[in-house]
């Protein structure tokens, strides 16, 4: 899906390194969704980079960035279940079937 970064900006380049410190690394970020929310575009990313323990990101903006928080991948998940909950019960106030 293309659109826009939200403001994030090239990787700079890597310094040289030591063999000890030549692990694999990556600076990638993967793009799970995007969606309008109040009229801001918001995504969600997951990162590759190793050793990170807020690997899952968001982002709000429109032409600059507003908002950009990061979470665990348990925090995620708690974030997931909770919108999913308010999802059914407002479903179900306005007798909404799935």
């Amino acid at each position: 899906m293309a659109g826009s970064t939200l403001g994030a900006r090239s990787p700079a380049p890597f310094p040289a390194m030591t063999a000890a410190e030549s692990r694999p690394h990556s600076r990638t970020r993967r793009n799970h969704g995007a969606f309008t929310l109040g009229g801001l575009l918001a995504c969600v990313y997951s990162t590759r980079r190793s050793g990170q323990e807020r690997g899952v990101s968001f982002e709000l903006g429109g032409a600059e960035l507003l908002l950009r928080g990061s979470l665990t991948p348990l925090q995620a998940r708690h974030l997931a279940q909770a919108l999913g909950a308010a999802a059914e019960a407002a479903e179900a106030a306005a007798g909404v079937t799935t």
